[in-house]
Formats: C-alpha cells, structure tokens, sequence
C-alpha cells in the first residue's frame, strides 16, 4: 500500500482536519485512489467519500466523530423503522389487493 502524507494543499484541508482531532493525519492511498485519514500512529480512520479535497473533507471528519456515535446510530435506527414500516404496508397493500382480485375472480 502506497500512502502519500498530505500536509499542503489548496484549502488547507490537512490542517483543518486537525482541528476536529489533533491526531488526525491526511494522506493520498495511491492503490486505492482514495484520501484517507489515519491517526498519528497510522492507524486507518476513515476514507473520504469525495474525489477531491475541500470543506466537505472536515465537515465529513466532524459528522464522522466518536462523540456523534449514538445520533448516527439513532438516526440510522430511525431511518430503518421508516423503511421498516414502508415495507409491511407494501405487503400489507400487495395481499389485501390479490385477496380482492381473488375473490372477485370467483
């Protein structure tokens, strides 16, 4: 794995990131064509979902934090009882729909 450490760029990006952790380390994975983030002991962080760097990069790197674990949790959580409820009323549709076609059928 080829890592290129990141410490200039155009929106200062690497060092903006250190203001939402003062361990985090911004660098290029030439294999996988991606940025990443690493701590100081190199250790992996996250990947950037973006091709390029710009504020997205620490706006992603604060809602990625540790300390918004439980909101992210809660609000994929939430978003799986929407799609939850979705589906069983698309059931709920489907079978009281092929019920009536069946009984008129007959």
């Amino acid at each position: 794995m080829a890592l290129i450490c990141i410490t200039n760029d155009l929106f200062d990006i690497a060092d903006r990131l250190k203001s939402v952790d003062g361990d985090y380390v911004l660098y290029f994975n030439t294999d996988k064509r991606r940025y990443e983030v690493r701590n100081t002991r190199g250790e992996f962080q996250f990947a950037l979902p973006f091709d390029g760097l710009d504020a997205r990069a620490v706006e992603y790197a604060r809602y990625t934090r540790v300390e918004r674990a439980k909101q992210l949790f809660d609000e994929v959580e939430k978003h799986n009882a929407s799609l939850e409820k979705q589906l069983v009323s698309r059931a709920v549709g489907d079978i009281s729909n092929g019920y009536v076609r069946r009984s008129n059928e007959t």
